[in-house]
């Protein structure tokens, strides 16, 4: 297979896995998971942890899932799913709550409006009041934002530009730490690849970003003299977009003052590295552990 061809395929195979595409297509995916799982880590798995929802908003997904673990005196494991923006559901935790269990933490997973009813700016405020509404429940506890895919964009912009959490009197530093997995669009205005691909990328992008692809591009809105809370970053290996805008994330980060660091997950597809993240033994989440344990 030509160098063209497999990077065209890999990006396929990471649309699927944000935005969905045929029973076939995804099907090819599935049977391309790594250790001969046949595609196992790519089924959504939601959690029957017990948990308690909170409303931040009107709209009914404008709630987040607090699930049990009372013990627990570490962070605060603050989730946001991903699905190209305009798909994807709070209750998919995958193994995130035993994660939290093992590691200290208490897992919020929180859900967020789609599109087309809004855009990538709204869930950015979503985001950013759910933040406040578990801070209001858990003044004295660090919030460790993690997210996927489109949620890795969120978190991230979340993360750098101080609109969002200064519209709930916070600020980006009162985070303990952002974990992006596996996201793009952090620079939304970087074209889209030429052929099919690239045109449902631009399609998606179109309709989360429209006209703001600057001002919601993190990357874009690092600036000096802002004080960020530590950045560590995932991508998966065969992703070029994800791995160029990661790293041009961080470089941004450390430039204006900030600890950023990129991790690449070898061997993962783009569903991978968020339903294997906080199974035991994986690397990515035991790597992120490690990190969130010295934020103490």
């Amino acid at each position: 297979m030509s160098l063209a061809r497999r990077s065209l395929l890999l990006s396929v195979l990471a649309v699927a896995a944000t935005v969905g595409l045929p029973a076939q297509a995804q099907d090819r995916r599935g049977r391309r998971g790594r250790r001969g799982r046949q595609g196992e880590a790519q089924i959504e798995r939601r959690s029957d942890h017990p948990h308690t929802t909170i409303a931040y908003g009107a709209n009914p997904l404008q709630a987040l899932d607090i699930y049990d673990n009372p013990d627990a005196t570490g962070p605060i494991l603050a989730f946001v799913h991903g699905g190209g923006w305009r798909r994807g559901d709070k209750a998919i935790v995958h193994g995130l709550p035993d994660y939290a269990e093992r590691h200290n933490l208490t897992l919020a997973s929180i859900g967020y409006r789609l599109v087309p009813e809004v855009t990538a700016r709204e869930q950015a405020e979503d985001v950013a009041a759910a933040v406040a509404t578990i801070r209001r429940t858990y003044p004295r506890r660090p919030i460790v934002l993690v997210g996927h895919s489109a949620g890795a964009h969120l978190v991230a912009l979340v993360g750098v530009d101080p609109i969002y959490l200064g519209a709930q009197g916070m600020a980006p530093s009162d985070l303990a730490a952002v974990i992006p997995l596996d996201g793009a669009g952090y620079d939304a205005t970087e074209p889209r690849m030429p052929g099919p691909v690239g045109q449902q990328l631009e399609e998606i992008y179109e309709a989360a970003f429209g006209d703001q692809r600057a001002e919601l591009s993190p990357i874009l809105r690092v600036r000096r003299g802002q004080a960020y809370p530590p950045f560590l970053i995932f991508h998966i290996e065969s992703r070029q977009d994800a791995t160029r805008q990661s790293r041009r994330l961080a470089e941004a980060l450390v430039a204006a003052g900030g600890r950023a660091e990129v991790v690449v997950a070898p061997g993962d597809t783009h569903g991978d590295i968020n339903a294997e993240f906080g199974q035991p033994g994986d690397a990515e989440g035991e790597r992120a552990a490690r990190f969130i344990a010295t934020l103490a």
